[in-house]
């Protein structure tokens, strides 16, 4: 039974990590998974990638972001996640429209993209393929910048812990269950605490996506 499932939050959340632990567990019952990133996963999507986190781009306005973010999800959802989804696989993703929602809206104040217009983009580009279940791993921005302080930070880490304050504050709205985007995942959006260990992290994690995949291979079926 195929499953579209996406982690995402703050920088330093731990969402790579936690994806690729999703990942070998749902293996090991039996579910062929695709790990997918955003934004990434095509060639398309990994030149925007490079071109987005690249520190020596400078400063980009948050609709322009907002509209290359976009892009290169639009080319993996079309490439990647459609094609594996009719092959009936499970799909776990690094990031999602979230991240866009937060970090080019929620967080860039009044310069940031209106939400309306957010809402508008994000439901034509998911038109034909949605999430069943976004997890937001929720982190203390302290606690991440000590996790990220052994790597260079990318251009949209680079903006500091403040910044990072803001995210966080925008990841806890879009998660509140009156806001649009839950209406974008089937069983919705689920915070969980990262500021846990990372084994604590991941039964939680687990436990939501088992249940969001419901019976499969690992319910004894073929």
């Amino acid at each position: 039974m195929s499953r579209f499932i996406a982690l995402d939050g703050p920088d330093g959340c731990g969402k790579s990590t936690q994806a690729r632990r999703l990942v070998e567990a749902l293996r090991a019952q039996g579910h062929s998974v695709l790990h997918l990133r955003e934004p990434g996963s095509t060639p398309f999507g990994e030149r925007l990638r490079e071109a987005l986190l690249d520190p020596s781009v400078g400063d980009l306005a948050p609709l322009t972001e907002a509209l290359a973010f976009f892009a290169a999800r639009r080319a993996m959802l079309d490439e990647e996640v459609a094609p594996a989804r009719a092959r009936g696989e499970i799909v776990v993703a690094e990031r999602s429209f979230l991240s866009t929602v937060v970090y080019q809206g929620a967080a860039c104040g009044q310069d940031g993209v209106a939400d309306d217009v957010l809402r508008w983009i994000t439901a034509a580009v998911h038109e034909r393929c949605r999430h069943d279940l976004l997890v937001v791993l929720d982190v203390d921005p302290e606690i991440a910048a000590r996790r990220a302080a052994d790597r260079n930070p990318d251009r949209i880490e680079a903006r500091g812990v403040e910044f990072q304050r803001l995210v966080r504050a925008g990841f806890l709205e879009v998660v509140e269950p009156g806001h649009w985007a839950s209406g974008l995942a089937a069983s919705g959006i689920l915070r969980v605490d990262a500021n846990r260990t990372l084994d604590e992290v991941h039964e939680d994690v687990l436990r939501a996506a088992v249940a969001c995949i419901g019976e499969g291979p690992a319910a004894g079926r073929p």
